[in-house]
């Protein structure tokens, strides 16, 4: 049944404006993030055991994982539900013979699926501009995958807190504005030892290299990811168990 509930969430997906976002969201944060780096070379490559796509990459992430991609998880919470906002959509969600659970899951699948392709169209993106624009250095592969698939598992708790905000309100708007204000602050919070507890600085984190975040232990900071990912799961699922649609 899930797997049922699941393929209508990615149909609905198609009429959306969902990957016009998936596409643009990368695409400017590694614009600015490549802009950044090349108008201050100097600054950045100082030595030749300097790699420029490493460089490169922590301009990036100054844009992308700390500002864009937090944005656009909210966006893709609150597109997903806004269909089920509008005229009556849970009620006729709900009245067919499927638990709330499969519901509240299936969209929660879609989201986690939707910040791995766009973490995909980030690399394929970084990668031709980067080579567009000459950035000196061999391609570190392997550290920029896994970049790439930390930042991905970094943000579980933040789809699971702004899927609870979508949910439980009718507006568009309020879960996306939630989620600005408290991206704002993300650029502060990770050069903070507390950033590592805030889910819309984990991401940033995640994605920054090992010697320029205040992570003392990477195990300890994925299982602090797993625990509030699991909890925000949790609650949301008895949340919207007991949520008396309108």
């Amino acid at each position: 049944m899930l797997k049922r509930v699941f393929s209508v969430e990615l149909m609905k997906m198609k009429r959306s404006k969902l990957w016009f976002l998936i596409l643009m969201g990368p695409i400017i944060g590694v614009m600015l993030g490549v802009w950044n780096f090349l108008q201050n070379i100097d600054i950045f490559i100082q030595t030749k055991e300097d790699n420029g796509w490493l460089e490169a990459w922590t301009q990036v992430g100054l844009f992308y994982s700390s500002l864009i991609y937090p944005v656009l998880i909210g966006v893709y919470s609150a597109l997903l539900c806004r269909n089920e906002h509008i005229g009556g959509g849970w009620k006729a969600l709900l009245a067919l013979p499927v638990k709330r659970s499969t519901v509240y899951l299936s969209k929660l699948i879609v989201i986690i699926l939707l910040i791995a392709v766009t973490q995909i169209f980030l690399m394929i993106f970084y990668l031709v501009i980067g080579l567009l624009f000459s950035i000196p250095g061999n391609i570190p592969w392997m550290i920029l995958l896994g970049f790439m698939f930390k930042g991905w598992l970094a943000t579980l708790p933040l789809a699971a807190i702004q899927l609870i905000l979508s949910v439980n309100w009718n507006s568009f708007g309020l879960p996306l504005a939630i989620n600005i204000i408290f991206t704002l602050p993300v650029m502060l919070a990770v050069n903070a030892s507390y950033g590592q507890f805030y889910p819309w600085a984990q991401p940033a984190l995640a994605m920054s290299p090992f010697d320029e975040t205040p992570i003392q232990s990477l195990p300890i900071f994925y299982t602090l990811v797993l625990i509030i990912f699991c909890l925000g799961v949790i609650g949301g699922l008895i949340r919207f168990n007991t949520l008396d649609i309108e």
